[in-house]
């Protein structure tokens, strides 16, 4: 890579990108600064956050072909929920299983044996793959003996009733609704909320995942900090997000694999830190602050991007909004889009969890193929609540924040790499490499650093250093392969709603939701 010497090194394209990066990279590093002195603090003895509201969790959990999950997650959940009274836990089912299973059975009919694998039909537990597998034998597989296969399971719904009956005259109500349609998780939360009784201001909906552990330490946090802002302001905050640290469990074959996935797990915590706990900071404060105006408040505002996972909603909050929405592909980034047309405001919990992040590189980058449908549906956000927000300028406003952040994600990939090209290449102006060396210190040297001292309270040592900036490194370069996945099958399929899709069988274990101390 080389810069023409008849113009000015501050001229040449590249000096302009990497100058970019180092004005990006810099506003994270102090933005992870500040959120590190502000996050995972001990609470000080007699401090108001100690005072607990009366809170009631009413904790939903869809479900859709996870049958071996729902004991354990029964067992956790009725247990945590014991320390606050008037609590609920909903497990909703959808009849969208019958109907992905007899699509399996259509798509594997006919198949020989060595089509029918995993990584093909990720939709099917080790159990049945080796079972079809049998059936076909030298052959095909006949559909008889797809049907006899994958009838065989005992479904969803059947096994939440089973052991749902151990649960009769507990402290809290458990209750099993099915959702009669083809709608998956924002469908089926809806339809649990329907059930619920008329919600008062301590009553949230809390979202969880059939795999998910939140600890009874997260959950008295959580109340404590409602008890905090209902003292300092008089009300009950409306909607409240817990934000995650991720890591591996390294239970990969291949050291390609846990790496990368160490280093992405690294690098998602760090947006967590630098972009994701910053902007819900700025949001909240943004709307209590007094009025300059619509188009001043839009500015401070942004656009607030819940995570399904870890979300709170007061129930009445969550029902004035009409839910959450069904007609994106996924629903907590749009969720976030509507609370802030609305105006409504969003707390950031100052505690994170630690959750389990992929384990393979293929499960990384389809996971970032999911999380980038997300941006490709703010349009139909638009479309679908222009009529009914305070303004156009909020919907331009959050539509230009998304647009941002979307490119900052998908341009992740080239950005480091040409920095990375920039820094080694002996035949560029020492300015453009001195500036590209600088982007890469901010974006991976030193946030690697600050976030290594903080979670061990230690400095890293040396090699330690090195392994996980390496680490780090590989995940940028591998960052943007989500979203030209995502890319690339919109544009050649268009919505991927068009088409019944089975949810992929899980396979990981139960994530550990504990809070950092």
């Amino acid at each position: 890579m080389s810069i023409s010497s008849d113009r000015p090194w501050w001229r040449s394209p590249a000096w302009w990108v990497a100058a970019a990066a180092v004005t990006h990279q810099a506003d994270g590093l102090r933005q992870l600064r500040r959120t590190l002195a502000w996050v995972d603090q001990p609470t000080a003895p007699g401090s108001p956050a100690l005072t607990e509201a009366a809170v009631r969790f009413h904790v939903v959990l869809p479900v859709l072909r996870e049958q071996e999950h729902i004991a354990d997650a029964l067992h956790w959940f009725v247990a945590l929920l014991s320390g606050f009274p008037g609590s609920t836990l909903t497990v909703v089912t959808t009849a969208r299983e019958e109907l992905e299973r007899e699509h399996l059975i259509g798509s594997l009919t006919g198949l020989r044996a060595a089509h029918i694998t995993g990584q093909r039909f990720p939709q099917l537990t080790e159990t049945e793959i080796a079972e079809l597998t049998r059936e076909a034998g030298a052959s095909v597989l006949p559909q008889q003996s797809a049907m006899r296969v994958l009838r065989a399971r005992a479904s969803t719904p059947e096994v939440v009733e089973s052991e749902l009956t151990a649960y009769r005259g507990a402290e809290i109500a458990v209750r099993h609704v099915h959702y009669e349609g083809e709608g998956r998780k924002a469908a089926q939360v809806n339809a649990a909320v329907e059930q619920i009784a008329p919600a008062g201001e301590g009553d949230y909906l809390a979202v969880y995942d059939v795999d998910s552990r939140p600890s009874e330490l997260l959950l008295a946090r959580t109340a404590a900090f409602i008890g905090q802002r209902v003292q300092a302001e008089g009300r009950w905050p409306a909607v409240i997000q817990q934000s995650a640290r991720f890591a591996t469990q390294g239970t990969a074959d291949g050291w390609w694999d846990r790496s990368v996935c160490r280093g992405a797990a690294r690098l998602q915590t760090l947006w967590t830190l630098r972009r994701e706990i910053p902007a819900f900071r700025r949001y909240g404060a943004s709307t209590r602050r007094p009025s300059q105006g619509p188009v001043v408040d839009t500015l401070r505002q942004g656009l607030a991007q819940t995570v399904g996972h870890g979300l709170l909603v007061r129930v009445d909050t969550f029902r004035m909004v009409g839910g959450l929405p069904t007609f994106t592909v996924l629903d907590d980034l749009p969720f976030g889009y509507r609370l802030t047309i609305e105006g409504i405001a969003v707390d950031s919990l100052p505690y994170t969890y630690t959750v389990a992040a992929p384990e393979q590189v293929e499960e990384l980058i389809a996971q970032g193929g999911r999380w980038f449908q997300n941006y490709l549906d703010y349009p139909a956000c638009y479309t679908h609540w222009k009529a009914e927000g305070k303004g156009a300028h909020r919907h331009l406003a959050a539509q230009a924040v998304g647009a941002f952040r979307g490119s900052t994600w998908a341009l992740a990939t080239p950005v480091t790499a040409v920095c990375l090209g920039l820094a080694l290449s002996p035949r560029v102006a020492p300015a453009v490499r001195v500036t590209a060396a600088a982007s890469l210190w901010l974006g991976v040297v030193a946030p690697v650093r600050l976030l290594g001292r903080a979670e061990s309270g230690r400095a890293l040592g040396a090699t330690e250093t090195v392994r996980h900036c390496g680490e780090t490194l590989a995940a940028y370069l591998l960052k943007s392969a989500g979203p030209a996945l995502a890319i690339g099958q919109w544009a050649a399929r268009g919505s991927r709603r068009t088409a019944l899709s089975p949810k992929s069988n899980r396979r990981s274990a139960a994530a550990d939701t504990r809070s950092v101390s």
